[in-house]
């Protein structure tokens, strides 16, 4: 046989023996076998973002499967914190201080109790909450515990939670490989149904004000864990004495702002020194949580604006009492803002 078409043929037989062999193995390949297993770096995903500025707020998977000394790492995308543990904990809390109750940062909440790397090995455990100048950062813990399931959730975002289940070392689990395509299958289908939510409540949005009051739905989407940080009515037309009332989905995922423009930045948390050396310090809830502007003040041309923290379920009214032109952003989600046009 010539020699060239003796090494064609060998290549062939090479390339058939390792399609069969991968034929073989394929059906352990993505898959972590205990025989054979080294500790695994799991990521999850804590929230995401999507077309017309959707935000998720969930942790994908919400359920994972690990082996004891595995890694988890979140790869953080906003203001969240992992907090392991029984019970919910209120993000802000009233604390009484200089003889006044004070609303604050609750400590359980805002401040770490675990290294990032560190090991957990059971209990109350706090990732704390990020630097708010760097909102993109990863936290992992090494899962040092019993078999059993682990809860753990984020405080800032009530219904943001996930489950860690660590299993015998013999249970054949996901790989990291699959287990990240699942966490964008989770994220995207959440994502698609908010696009879809924000299409239909544009075009349903009201153009003119009912009885005096021009109603603007702040968030839209509340599908799940989804919403679009967008205002529905994002030019509010009215008449000088109507009000525009910004109106939070009771099944809304977010909380929100709304702030005038040029906005003036004020301040959300403020810190104070503890007493005790080596302490943490006390986390107040500043200005720019509580508002500078009144429920159902009057606005005049000229003034600005600052609503308060408000929650799904809430709203915030003004009256404008001059013609102009009056924008407006809520400041804690980038891309969200609208305008009111008075005639």
């Amino acid at each position: 046989m010539h020699k060239s078409r003796l090494i064609k043929v060998g290549v062939i037989a090479a390339l058939m023996i390792a399609v069969f062999a991968a034929g073989i193995l394929g059906n352990r390949g993505n898959r972590v076998m205990a025989q054979d297993r080294a500790h695994n770096t799991y990521m999850v995903q804590a929230g995401g973002f999507g077309e017309a500025n959707v935000e998720v707020l969930a942790f994908a998977p919400a359920y994972l499967k690990v082996h004891r000394g595995d890694t988890v790492m979140w790869h953080v995308t906003s203001f969240h914190n992992m907090r392991f543990g029984e019970q919910d904990e209120p993000f802000i809390i009233v604390q009484e201080i200089n003889g006044a109750p004070t609303p604050i940062g609750n400590p359980k909440v805002v401040f770490p109790t675990l290294a990032n790397g560190a090991a957990y090995t059971g209990g109350e455990a706090n990732s704390g909450l990020p630097d708010v100048s760097d909102l993109k950062f990863h936290f992992s813990l090494v899962m040092d515990v019993e078999p059993g399931l682990y809860s753990y959730r984020c405080d800032v975002h009530p219904g943001m939670a996930g489950i860690i289940e660590v299993v015998a070392d013999d249970e054949v689990i996901p790989s990291p490989g699959e287990v990240a395509l699942m966490a964008e299958t989770e994220l995207d289908d959440q994502i698609d149904q908010a696009i879809g939510a924000y299409f239909g409540a544009a075009a349903t949005a009201p153009t003119q004000a009912v009885d005096g009051v021009f109603t603007v739905i702040t968030g839209v989407g509340g599908t799940g864990r989804a919403s679009s940080l967008t205002f529905n009515s994002p030019l509010a037309m009215i008449k000088a004495g109507e009000t525009v009332r910004w109106e939070v989905p009771a099944d809304s995922p977010s909380a929100h702002f709304i702030n005038s423009l040029p906005y003036d930045p004020v301040a959300l948390p403020d810190l104070i020194p503890q007493e005790n050396a080596g302490g943490p310090p006390t986390l107040l809830a500043g200005p720019g949580f509580l508002g500078t502007t009144a429920d159902g003040a009057t606005v005049a041309a000229g003034e600005g604006f600052n609503s308060r923290f408000l929650n799904p379920g809430e709203s915030f009214s003004l009256t404008f009492k001059d013609p102009g032109v009056y924008a407006y952003i809520c400041h804690v989600h980038p891309g969200m803002g609208g305008v009111v046009v008075v005639q």
